[in-house]
């Protein structure tokens, strides 16, 4: 049987040949692989150092304009001018008949710098998007304060996830009673923890692993300074087949993010489908799949406290047997089936 073209060109950000952060994040090459048989992403093997500019090379060849991570756009190498040229591009992009599509990842830009255009994107970005996706249903929400009656513009669809083919059938022995993974960032407020350890005489109660990458210097400095024989930290990106075997070694992963900016994250679904214990804060997704029972939330450090207390009763077999109808049903391709049949709708 002919192999059936797709049906839309699309134009996906950021696909850029710039990355000095050493931090990868699979979530476009997943979205893209995902929706490539109804997408035909001219620029997914083309990656530009012009940033969003590259998207005049094709806009008179498009049909959809997918946007990720677009108000972080001021922060980028000559962010003000882009934003200035991204901001007019918004107005006049109707003319060109392309659908614009906005995965709206989180509340705000986990930065606080050049807030005026990142507002002024966010902004724009709601009030000119012909369909908005989400993967918390908090953002559903979050979008209607901000503009009311824009609901049927917006897709809701939990993060997608990549099943593991196969998990540890036996509990290893646990070296760790916490792991915090991922990169370090100042908007996860790994600093704020390690500051309630120490300050509550908490810091050799737990043995804690700290993995990833940092994002500056400054921000490694600052949690450093609390690095212990009780609470290791390394500033590295770790591979998944080393994150598997951390997550098997550790009694619970901890996400420490702050609730101001956050609505969903990978590092999440990623350790669910490890088949981790996971603690995070009642906020968007991690409050989401709290009330499914998947995984434990808390509201304040005290509350935090009282869970990490009781990480030993976590049994690994009930926290698969509850995640896996989850995960089977939340898969990349199911993504898929329902995105495509939205999208068709716009």
């Amino acid at each position: 049987m002919e192999k059936k073209s797709p049906k839309f060109k699309g134009f996906v950000y950021p696909v850029t040949s710039r990355n000095n952060s050493g931090v990868y994040n699979p979530y476009l090459d997943n979205f893209i692989s995902s929706t490539e048989n109804f997408v035909w992403y001219l620029n997914k093997d083309l990656p530009s150092n012009k940033g969003i500019l590259n998207i005049f090379k094709y806009i008179t060849k498009i049909d959809c304009l997918f946007l990720n991570w677009i108000e972080d756009l001021p922060d980028k190498k000559g962010g003000i001018v882009q934003s200035i040229i991204f901001l007019g591009l918004l107005r006049v992009i109707k003319l060109f008949k392309v659908k614009l599509i906005w995965t709206l990842h989180n509340k705000v830009s986990h930065s606080s710098n050049k807030l005026y255009f990142k507002k002024k994107i966010f902004s724009a970005m709601l009030k000119r998007s012909d369909l908005i996706l989400t993967h918390s249903i908090e953002g559903i929400s979050f979008a209607e304060s901000l503009c009311p009656g824009i609901s049927s513009r917006i897709f809701y669809f939990p993060h997608p996830i990549v099943p593991v083919s196969s998990l540890p059938t036996e509990v290893p022995e646990k070296k760790y009673d916490i792991l915090i993974w991922g990169s370090l960032a100042p908007y996860k407020a790994i600093d704020n923890f390690l500051e309630f350890l120490s300050k509550n005489d908490l810091a050799d109660r737990f043995r804690i692993l700290i993995a990833g990458k940092a994002v500056s210097l400054e921000f490694l400095g600052t949690i450093m300074k609390y690095e212990s024989e009780n609470i290791i930290i390394r500033d590295q990106f770790i591979e998944n087949a080393e994150l598997a075997v951390l997550m098997h070694q550790s009694k619970a992963v901890l996400f420490t993010y702050a609730g101001d900016s956050v609505l969903s994250s990978g590092a999440l679904i990623d350790s669910i489908s490890l088949g981790a214990a996971v603690i995070g804060p009642n906020v968007g997704a991690f409050a989401e799949l709290g009330e499914l029972g998947i995984i434990s939330t808390y509201n304040t450090m005290e509350d935090l406290k009282i869970l990490l207390d009781q990480v030993d009763q976590s049994d690994p077999q009930v926290i698969r047997a509850k995640t896996k109808e989850f995960i089977d049903s939340h898969t990349w391709s199911e993504f898929s089936k329902v995105f495509e049949k939205r999208l068709n709708t716009v």
